[in-house]
Parts: C-alpha cells; structure tokens; sequence
C-alpha cells in the first residue's frame, strides 16, 4: 500500500468499514428471514422494513465499493493490497474466491427481495442456505478483508517507524560532523587567542574576533546538543 502517503486515519476509516460490513451482512441476513416468514404467512411486509432492507444493501454495496475502488469524495483512496486481493481473488477450499462470495451473497438478496416484491416466499430450504451462507463464507469473507487491512496498518506503521529510525540516525551523523567541526573551531579560536595575545596591542582587534568565533562555536556545540537530547527522548 506503500505506493502513496496514507495516514493513520485513512487506515482506521477503511478497518471500521469493512467491520461495518460485517453487521450489515447479518442485518441483511436477519431482514431476510422476516420478510420469507411474512411472505409465507401471506402477511404485507412493512414499509420500514422495507427502508432497513433496501438502506442496509445500499451501504454494503457502497462499503463494498470502498474498500476495492476508494472514494474520492471521502478522501479515501483505492488501496493496493495483496492481501486483500489475495481474500478476493484466490478461491477457498476450491470453491468460491473472496469476491465470487460477495457477488453471489449480493445476488442472492436481489433474487430475494424481487420474490418478495411479488408476494412469493422462497423456499425454506433456499432461505436455509442462505442464512448459512451469510454465516458462513459471507462473514469468513469479510473478516479476512478485516485482518488484512489491519495487517497492511501494521506493516505501514512499521516502515514509518523505520524510515524515521532512519533519518533519525542521518540527523544523528550530521550532528557528529557539526560538532567535531565546532570543536575544531574552538580549538583553533583559542590558539589564535594566545597568539593574539602574545602580539600584544597589534593582536587586540584579531583577539576580539577569535573571541566571537569562539562564542559562534560554542553555541553551535550547545544546539547540537540540544537537538541530540530530542532527538534521543523522540
């Protein structure tokens, strides 16, 4: 996923999408049943179930999407992830892949809610294995798009931890570099002192500059160590 910059909180939107999808599924799964039920006793189904039914299809869909396209109007990227295409792509147990689950689990509800549009209840067998399958392949499905967002998360995080560690230590060595020089420099200040003192009142005004080059060089030796103590508690 390391082909551009995503931050924490894109992760963490994505995870909480793709958790979401596993509570819609059931709901979905749940509204379902009710509805063959109603059909079967030739009892109207309500128009709220109807709204919960078709508003929880709706944003599976929608979380579907998402996680394999992005959203730009959220600011949410399509992610590059083996993972995830290896959960939807590679087939399970040479059955079904990851994705062929999903396409068939959303089928499956349009087939459903068309039967009960027209006043038909499905059979009690298909309902059955249908609920089955909601609990079965559908959340196996969407758990494994779960861990592997949040396995993707933590490689992420790990080569950030890496990268600063590394440009920490860059920072470090260039620090090293300023204050060998800055040690340098004062050394050399303080001989040009002696030797400006030695040449009496021809050495004063040279005197006075290895002085200020003696404080530049000093300060310099205090803000390096100052950033080295940051950089060390960071």
């Amino acid at each position: 996923m390391r082909d551009e910059e995503i931050c924490e909180n894109v992760f963490a939107r994505l995870i909480n999408i793709a958790g979401r999808q596993r509570m819609l599924s059931q709901r979905i799964g749940f509204l379902l049943m009710t509805m063959n039920s109603l059909c079967e006793k030739g009892e109207p189904i309500a128009d709220e179930l109807w709204t919960m039914l078709e508003g929880a299809v709706a944003d599976f869909g929608h979380g579907y999407s998402i996680l394999r396209h992005g959203d730009a109007a959220q600011d949410l990227p399509a992610l590059k992830s083996a993972r995830i295409d290896k959960v939807l792509t590679q087939k399970q147990q040479k059955l079904e892949s990851g994705g062929q689950v999903i396409d068939r689990f959303l089928s499956q509800t349009e087939d459903a809610m068309a039967a009960f549009k027209e006043g038909r209840a499905q059979p009690r067998d298909v309902a059955s294995i249908r609920s089955a399958y909601v609990l079965g392949p559908v959340l196996q499905v969407l758990q494994a798009l779960v861990t592997a967002l949040e396995a993707d998360f933590e490689d992420e995080m790990a080569a950030r931890r890496q990268e600063r560690s590394t440009e920490v230590s860059r920072v470090k060595d260039a620090l090293h570099e300023i204050l060998k020089a800055s040690r340098f420099s004062r050394m050399i200040a303080l001989n040009a002192k002696i030797s400006a003192d030695r040449a009496g009142a021809h050495g004063r005004e040279f005197g006075a500059l290895t002085e200020e080059i003696k404080k530049i060089s000093d300060n310099i030796t205090e803000s390096s160590r100052d950033i080295m103590r940051h950089l060390e508690q960071a």
